[in-house]
């Protein structure tokens, strides 16, 4: 019998190769979905060598039906008749400058006797406490490991950049120094999370998550699936006996939460019956509890008078007004706890149309969204700007025409749920109101502002505050310092918090 050649090791691949043969287990299998597509890329692998070494290799969709079933997860192969290429795209997988690719006359021979020891699960594992010391740009995903403290099962929301529902589900984590992770999956990574493994395994619920990509929002880490991203529920791996010890207590069973109530696309509030802002006056808050309205209207001007930001709770799904503690000075959420502040937008909105007028409440992303910039770099230019700023930012909007989702809150006011820009309202009402600034001038323009980019960039400061003067002064509004201006010691107070 032909003795084979000395299998290659992971470790001594390069780009182009052929004609040579590894030994290799099957670490990882995945077919991976292009997000908010129902395109498929291929079959994907990880593969693991006798050294504890990984390279990621790929078998193109055209070639998918006919390996599907020539190899499996956890079995070890020696394989053959392939090539090698460099990774393409932004990130990787593996910490490996090549890809294997398999195609229908790859060879996979199931070596049953005689393997080297070989690692069962192979991860680029990183602790929490980690994931944000790299200053560069990521180009390799991370996996975590962790204890699941609860889960936010598959719900559809709205991308807004492409008015489209994706599914989305959200995991909570933690680590031996009881530190939370929050992991957010989308789109089929999603819709593939296996919640009834969890609801039926006992306590403490243990899971890799891979591939990775790591994200700051509202000034915390966080991490966010790829489509190259996989659960394992409870795998066998070092750490877990570790983990088992310490989680233990009877507060550690997963916790299962209910989503939040479904957004409406576009075309369904669209679709909905409208009503204009006079008839916002007839509504009785306690007949529309559970339910919203739509009114197309204007906006007039913002009314600051009970200021326009407040310090919200900083886990990221809550934004609760954090409150003082008397003793001990520390920020506390009534149920999270203390929290680092997040700045979080609330303004009085003042909307119109033909016969009427009427203060709504819009807050926190819709608010963003309108004025395409965070309301913690909005606090960033008060700081170091004038105290006009604020109002000039906002006052970029006024004029233009939306479609407004509006609910009653616990107090009784209307706020804003949803906000799209409107060709149509926008038609009908600058025949009364004339403006020179379309909706889609405006996303323009707002899009601009988040890159960075502003209209007023190349005015000079005294150019600035005339126009701000002269803004304000159209538009009637008056600016109590004693209500509305933040005092210089609360701004430094709040960008303690703020990315420098």
């Amino acid at each position: 019998m032909e003795q084979m050649a000395r299998p290659t090791l992971i470790h001594e691949l390069r780009p182009f190769q052929l004609n040579f043969t590894m030994r290799i287990r099957v670490s990882r299998i995945w077919r991976p979905q292009r997000f908010q597509s129902e395109i498929y890329d291929g079959l994907h692998n990880i593969l693991t060598d006798e050294r504890g070494d990984m390279v990621h290799a790929k078998i193109d969709e055209s070639d998918y039906p006919h390996v599907l079933n020539k190899m499996e997860q956890g079995r070890i192969y020696d394989i053959s008749h392939f090539n090698t290429s460099k990774i393409q795209g932004r990130y990787k997988v593996v910490n490996h400058e090549v890809q294997l690719r398999f195609n229908e006359l790859t060879k996979f021979e199931p070596v049953e006797h005689g393997a080297p020891p070989i690692p069962e699960y192979s991860f680029h594992l990183l602790e929490f406490n980690q994931l944000g010391l790299n200053p560069k740009p990521q180009t390799l995903l991370i996996d975590v490991y962790g204890c699941i403290k609860s889960v936010i099962p598959e719900h559809q929301v709205l991308i807004k950049d492409t008015n489209k529902m994706e599914p989305k589900c959200e995991v909570v984590m933690e680590n031996l120094r009881r530190e939370d992770l929050r992991i957010t999956l989308w789109g089929d990574v999603a819709r593939k999370f296996d919640l009834e493994t969890i609801r039926a395994s006992p306590s403490p619920v243990l899971a890799v998550v891979t591939s990775l990509r790591i994200t700051q929002f509202q000034e915390q880490i966080t991490t966010t699936a790829t489509n190259h991203s996989c659960v394992f529920i409870n795998p066998e791996i070092q750490q877990a006996q570790e983990y088992r010890a310490e989680f233990s207590r009877p507060g550690d069973k997963v916790k299962i939460l209910p989503p939040p109530p479904n957004r409406q696309t576009p075309e369904q509030v669209k679709e909905k019956t409208t009503i204009s802002v006079s008839e916002l006056h007839t509504l009785d808050p306690d007949s529309y509890t559970n339910q919203s309205v739509c009114c197309i209207a204007s906006i007039r001007r913002f009314s600051l008078h009970s200021g326009w930001w407040y310090k919200a709770c900083g886990t990221g799904t809550c934004y609760r007004q954090l409150t003082e503690d008397k003793d001990t000075n520390d920020l506390k959420c009534s149920h999270h706890g203390i929290q680092i502040p997040v700045p979080w937008y609330k303004v009085h909105m003042i909307i119109y149309d033909r016969n009427n007028q009427a203060t709504v409440l819009i807050m926190g992303k819709e608010a963003e969204q309108l004025f395409g910039i965070s309301c913690a770099d909005l606090l960033k230019k008060e700081l170091y700007g004038t105290e006009l700023i604020v109002l000039e930012e906002m006052q970029k909007t006024a004029d233009q025409t939306y479609l407004f989702e509006l609910k009653f809150n616990m107090n009784n006011e209307l706020f804003v749920r949803n906000i799209f820009p409107t060709h149509q309202a926008s038609a009908s009402l600058t025949q009364q109101e004339p403006t020179t600034t379309t909706p889609d001038r405006f996303l323009y323009q707002k899009k601009r502002n988040i890159e960075g980019s502003s209209r007023t960039v190349s005015l000079s400061e005294s150019e600035k505050k005339l126009k701000s003067e002269e803004q304000i002064k159209h538009r009637t509004t008056v600016l109590p310092s004693s209500t509305m201006v933040l005092r210089s010691k609360e701004l430094f107070e709040i960008f303690q918090y703020l990315p420098q």
